[in-house]
């Protein structure tokens, strides 16, 4: 891993010095410390030691902040805060000049870092000690990456890790010796005896979770302060780091509105230490790489099949399918989607001349453009793209091109593969993109390298979140004419586009040097870590994009990848049986790492452990069979990084209020289908629910007719007329790809249809198979009797 050289951002607390130590565990360099201060003007106050009570900056206790250079021997950088918290949304934009907003505070960073770079030119990355605060994180993500620095952020999502303990971060502060004081409490449920305490001292860690355990709620890092309960300053640690400890004298506390308690500084200095043999960073914890249940899954996998849990109760699987003939019929209803797709966009090359990837790429983006403002949206309403390669070594190229369309925060999230000799011919890139028409939408963008799951630096979010919205009306079963049924709850039901997941060691963004099984479940992890920060609870489908590879190896990657997904959702579900059998209040084993770090919490039977939402969650699903999603394994040439396996799906958060149902459809077409249904209001005060969407699976495994249209045969196959399309994607073997590239006089009739060309496909009983098409109709609301 290449060594990194570092400008820390310190702010004095805890989490921003704990940082520096994770970039040396990584192998990086520390060349310089960086600080933003409240302007010289206030500085003359003495009252409240000049704290801001900034959105963006920890400001209470600036005035110790130049004793760091001397403390850790590393060169101190300084700038003055100017202007305002101006962008006040959890996403940042970057401001557009304006001398009627003013400057952003944000902006602040851009002269002191440009500050550090004039003497460091050769730095090329900063840290961060963000742990939850999406505010703070995409701010200096933003920042950082328009100067050419990588954001690091070794402790996001902390509590979410390994061994899932919202203290865990305190504990490891503390084993290494770090020494960080509490000189500010903003919470009712803390009060001035908590100031001058050092934070990561046992009893300390007891007294925050009893008190912020009245107010907080479970994962939401109150006891390590991130909704501003308390602020810290830390003093001291590992001699690695720490060449002296700051000594500093009290000169009282200042109290403030609502509680608020400050504890203020006084005469300070630094005392040297003596050369001292350490432990350097052994003491230091770095997170497991792997999630419990996911090691579970790895360990599970042997030469036969998936072993699960003991007392595993085998899942409903999903019956095989065979296809012969199929009905035709029209649907009226696609004016009516929530969605658009703008599927396969080309632009060929001329065959007598050399393929042109920028030129094509180019005409597509002004395509794109244009289909965009013909039905006056933005490119922000692009939800998900899919990109298609001749070549993988076309992506450097292309990409830069291609992040010319997403100029605001959260760009949609993305597949990139590279599909070689079964693209059409003249053709190096497709680019297909679904559109949200009206929906707001929501992202998740992570760009800072950290232990929780790939960074997505470029143009494309982890996953894009947008409601499923019904149309104004429901139509009763029981009657001719529509009828307005409001239900508060529809807009909370929200379809989940996640971007494809590769397996790369977070912290490093190196692609994991292991065999196939490790990447297989470490990408599928990445999968799960991305969806439970955006409240998924179900999949619709697995896709496994496996690379090109001999026929044997494939038939190993095809059993693997089936074997890993079935073996992470029956695992998870065995999980809910067991705690609805045993009770909510069930106690769990202590653990070993809890025995050993956290005797004090224990002895007082305080909840510690970070609850990590499920996934599957048996709980939204109706009725007592409950289907798996189905897992398809597609072979394309080759993927992202060089690696052998990428994982994509489509999730959905469901609220308590709502469930979805999974189903098969009829013997003339079977397939897994999924209804997604909400609670309406009737005239009548019945109860009754709405479907508002349905996601379906279906193999293609027979062509004896010359030409199906694929996206007419699933409505048919669904069965319902008030189907509305949106859109679907098909995963095209060889022979179903020539049709589709035009041979045959075959091509795309209708928009809502995407086809990705494969090598191979297989199905979810891992038999090889023509294609499969999987997608999302919307619904036009008919009633679903209890």
């Amino acid at each position: 891993m290449p060594s990194l050289k570092v400008i820390a951002l310190i702010s004095g607390g805890k989490d921003s010095l704990f940082s520096i130590l994770h970039c040396l565990a990584n192998g990086h360099e520390v060349v310089a410390l960086a600080n933003l201060h409240p302007p010289t003007h206030l500085t003359d106050s003495s009252s409240t030691d000049d704290d801001l009570n900034s959105y963006m900056y920890q400001t209470v206790g600036h005035s110790i902040i130049p004793l760091y250079e001397t403390a850790l021997d590393i060169p101190l950088y300084r700038q003055e805060i100017s202007g305002s918290a101006v962008n006040t949304e959890r996403d940042y934009s970057i401001p557009s000049p304006s001398v009627e907003e003013g400057d952003d505070e944000t902006e602040s960073l851009i002269p002191l870092l440009k500050k550090v770079l004039a003497t460091r030119p050769d730095a090329n990355a900063v840290s961060t000690g963000a742990i939850l605060s999406t505010y703070q994180r995409t701010r200096i993500e933003s920042v950082a990456l328009r100067l050419g620095l990588v954001p690091l952020s070794y402790l996001w999502q902390y509590p979410f890790l390994p061994p899932y303990s919202q203290s865990a971060l305190l504990h490891d502060m503390a084993t290494v010796g770090q020494d960080a004081r509490i000189i500010k409490v903003a919470s009712g449920g803390l009060d001035q005896s908590f100031l001058w305490e050092n934070v990561a001292d046992e009893k300390t860690v007891a007294r925050l979770s009893k008190a912020v355990g009245r107010f907080g709620e479970n994962g939401d890092g109150a006891v390590l302060g991130e909704g501003g309960e308390f602020e810290t300053l830390a003093i001291d640690g590992p001699r690695l780091l720490w060449k002296g400890r700051i000594e500093v004298e009290g000169d009282g506390v200042v109290g403030g509105d609502g509680g608020e308690a400050i504890w203020k500084a006084g005469k300070a200095r630094v005392v040297r230490k003596e050369e001292e043999v350490g432990t350097g960073l052994k003491a230091l914890r770095i997170p497991d790489m792997w999630d419990v249940e996911f090691k579970r899954v790895l360990d599970g996998i042997d030469d036969k099949q998936y072993v699960g849990m003991p007392g595993t109760t085998p899942v409903q699987s999903n019956p095989p399918t065979t296809y012969t003939t199929f009905t035709l019929p029209t649907n009226q209803n696609s004016s009516m989607s929530s969605t658009l797709l703008f599927s396969n966009l080309t632009s060929p090359s001329d065959p007598s001349k050399p393929l042109d990837p920028i030129a094509q790429i180019e005409s597509i983006i002004a395509t794109l453009r244009s289909h965009l403002a013909s039905h006056n949206l933005a490119s922000s309403s692009i939800v998900h793209t899919t990109l298609l390669l001749r070549s993988i070594s076309l992506f450097p190229l292309l990409n830069p091109i291609y992040s010319t369309l997403f100029p605001n925060p959260n760009p949609p999230s993305r597949v990139t593969v590279a599909c070689g000799p079964t693209m059409p011919s003249g053709v190096a890139v497709m680019l297909s993109a679904i559109i949200s028409k009206t929906s707001p939408r929501k992202g998740l963008h992570v760009q800072g390298r950290s232990y929780w799951a790939p960074a997505n630096i470029g143009p494309y979010s982890q996953a894009i979140s947008i409601p499923l919205n019904p149309p104004a009306t429901h139509v009763s079963e029981d009657q001719d004419t529509d009828e307005e049924i409001p239900s508060e709850t529809d807009a909370k039901c929200e379809v989940v586009y996640v971007a494809g997941q590769i397996p790369l060691i977070p912290a490093s963004m190196e692609a994991l040097d292991s065999g196939f099984k490790e990447q297989a479940v470490l990408a599928l992890q990445h999968l799960w870590r991305v969806g439970r920060a955006v409240n998924v609870r179900w999949w619709t489908v697995g896709v496994a994009y496996i690379s090109g590879c001999s026929a044997a190896e494939a038939r190993e990657r095809v059993r693997v990848a089936q074997m890993v997904w079935r073996g992470i959702h029956e695992q998870t579900l065995q999980q809910n049986e067991e705690e609805e059998g045993d009770g909510e209040g069930a106690d769990e084993a202590i653990d070993p790492w809890d025995a050993k770090n956290r005797t004090g919490m224990i002895k007082q039977n305080l909840s510690d452990t970070t609850l990590r939402s499920r996934i599957p969650d048996r709980e939204v699903v109706k009725g007592k069979a409950v289907l798996l999603p189905p897992v398809f394994v597609v072979q394309v040439e080759e993927l992202p990084r060089d690696v052998d396996i990428e994982w994509w799906s489509v999730g959905l958060s469901i609220p308590s209020t709502c469930h979805i149902k999974t189903h098969t459809q009829s013997t003339e077409l079977p397939g897994y289908v999924i209804d997604v249904r909400t609670p309406t209001s009737t005239s009548d005060s019945t109860s009754a629910y709405c479907t508002i969407a349905k996601f379906y699976c279906v193999e293609i495994d027979d062509l004896s007719m010359a030409w199906i249209d694929l996206w007419r045969v699933v409505m048919g196959a669904l069965g319902d007329e008030n189907l509305g399309w949106d859109h679907c994607t098909l995963f095209a073997g060889p022979e179903l790809g020539r049709r589709m590239r035009g041979n045959d006089n075959c091509g795309i009739v209708d928009e809502g249809l995407q086809w990705v060309p494969c090598q191979k496909v297989w199905g979810k009983e891992g038999k090889d198979i023509e294609g499969v098409l999987v997608g999302r109709a919307g619904v036009l609301g008919r009633h679903l009797d209890t």
